[in-house]
């Protein structure tokens, strides 16, 4: 069994503010690499507010196309390719890459990258407009295929998140499962129970359920069974989320993620 830990860069939806939060990222560190669990546009901030440096990060994984998710990945291309004159790993669903998906608006470097990221570059004495590969080797997964991450066993799982964007959830070695963002699923609840897994890394809302969420509200996965609950640790809140809310979630079984927060397998 591989040894991993997983460290939240922050754990707040797409509107968090530091100082209170963060978007929901996170440094994977396993057989000595450190990898990006999303890379959202405030990731860059969270790593240099706990002393990480860029070129410490080995690669990244991307669980969706939404800013807090994968923006981030501007700067930290830009300063690993001009500052540190290297390429980093990119791990990337097969449905962000139209080559492979065949799928429209869901290319990482057409829809998100490429406006501020293609430039002009001169090397070995020629001149040349960058692409993604310049900046990443990229290693493209689908979902249900095991894959190696930098000595982790991974898998993805595909989750429903918002309509025509596709979305993933992430497998970390036997121990552990993260979903990402995603509308509230028993039945993707049974399939991760069924691979015997420890921690289930589950976003979650804390007001009243709407029709036509997005997320996953609480009072959804306060449904669950009570030893299925004390599985769930809990990311994605608003900054706006209560002490009470807080209290009621761990009242329930549930454990709450926070930024800085480390958990080790």
């Amino acid at each position: 069994m591989t040894q991993f830990s997983i460290q939240f860069l922050g754990t707040g939806n797409a509107w968090s503010k530091p100082p209170a939060n963060y978007n929901t990222n996170a440094i994977v560190r396993a057989c000595g690499h450190a990898w990006l669990l999303d890379c959202g546009i405030l990731c860059p901030l969270a790593l240099h507010a706990r002393n990480i440096p860029i070129q410490s990060i080995d690669g990244a994984f991307i669980t969706h196309l939404h800013g807090d998710h994968a923006l981030g990945l501007e700067e930290i291309f830009f300063r690993s390719f001009f500052a540190c004159q290297r390429k980093i790993g990119l791990w990337l669903p097969s449905a962000f890459s139209r080559e492979h998906s065949q799928i429209e608006g869901t290319d990482l470097w057409e829809n998100c990258l490429r406006a501020s990221m293609e430039t002009l570059v001169h090397q070995d004495g020629k001149t040349k407009i960058t692409t993604l590969h310049d900046y990443a080797d990229i290693h493209v997964v689908n979902p249900g295929e095991p894959f190696d991450l930098l000595g982790l066993p991974c898998e993805t799982f595909p989750v429903i998140h918002t309509a025509q964007k596709p979305a993933f959830g992430i497998f970390l070695g036997s121990d552990a499962a993260y979903t990402s963002d995603c509308t509230f699923s028993k039945k993707r609840i049974e399939m991760l129970l069924e691979r015997n897994i420890s921690v289930i890394f589950h976003e979650v809302y804390f007001s009243a359920p709407y029709p036509h969420s997005v997320h996953t509200s609480i009072d959804e996965l306060a449904e669950l069974p009570p030893d299925v609950r004390k599985m769930i640790v809990l990311m994605h809140y608003a900054d706006e989320t209560t002490a009470d809310d807080f209290a009621r979630a761990r009242k329930l079984g549930f454990r709450i993620a926070s930024p800085g927060m480390t958990f080790s397998f």
